[in-house]
Parts: structure tokens; C-alpha cells; sequence
């Protein structure tokens, strides 16, 4: 089997950052990205186009469209890649978010717990 390479970018850890994780509660149960609406609605592209931009814009080129299909698509290695090489520090971590269903801001109060702060 030949090595595979992948470039991870900033623009994938925004995509990252704004999933929408639940719990699907079927058979044993684990945890998901929401498959409708990874990033809230259920317009993807124009989803990613403003977590990208901090523009909401319904009128995108194909282009734009094609583009940020392909990252998202991409998202699924990236997240791959942080959960098997990524850096977790255990602690408690506070929900920061300011509207029940707005993003999830998540705040590191005591990084280092159970280890060396």
C-alpha cells in the first residue's frame, strides 16, 4: 500500500472547531457529527464560506462551491489525524457558548489535571 500524505490547514481546524457533535443513541451509542448540518444549517457550503469568511453569503460561484465541498469532504482525515496524533491535555473545559444553540465555545479552566499543570 503506498503512503498518503495530507496537508492540514488552518481552514480545516475552523471546520473542525464549528461541528456540530451529538450523541447518536443507537445500539451502543457514540458520538457524531451531525450528517444534516455538520456546521448548524442545512446549507453546508454557505456554512463553511462564512466560518471561513465571517460572511454569509447565499450567492456563490461554483467554484466557491466545488472548493468548499472538497474541504469539507476533507474534514473526515483531518479529524482522523487530530484524534489519532492530536495533543489532549486532560482538565475540565467550560461550555463558553452564549446562546443555547449557538457555537460552542469551549475554555480550558485547568489544563493539566491528574498531571503536571
Amino acid at each position: 500500500m503506498a503512503n498518503r500524505s495530507f496537508t492540514l490547514t488552518e481552514e480545516h481546524l475552523k471546520l473542525l472547531r464549528a461541528m456540530h457533535i451529538g450523541w447518536q443513541d443507537c445500539n451502543y451509542g457514540a458520538p457524531e457529527v451531525d450528517p444534516k448540518r455538520p456546521y448548524g444549517n442545512s446549507s453546508v457550503e454557505c456554512d463553511i464560506h462564512e466560518i471561513l469568511t465571517n460572511e454569509r453569503d447565499y450567492e456563490l460561484t461554483d467554484e466557491q462551491r466545488e472548493r468548499y465541498a472538497t474541504l469539507h469532504r476533507e474534514t473526515q482525515t483531518a479529524l482522523e489525524i487530530l484524534i489519532q496524533c492530536g495533543e489532549l491535555r486532560p482538565g475540565v473545559y467550560d461550555d463558553m457558548r452564549a446562546k443555547p444553540y449557538g457555537k460552542r465555545e469551549w475554555d480550558a479552566h485547568s489544563a493539566g489535571v491528574g498531571g503536571e499543570p
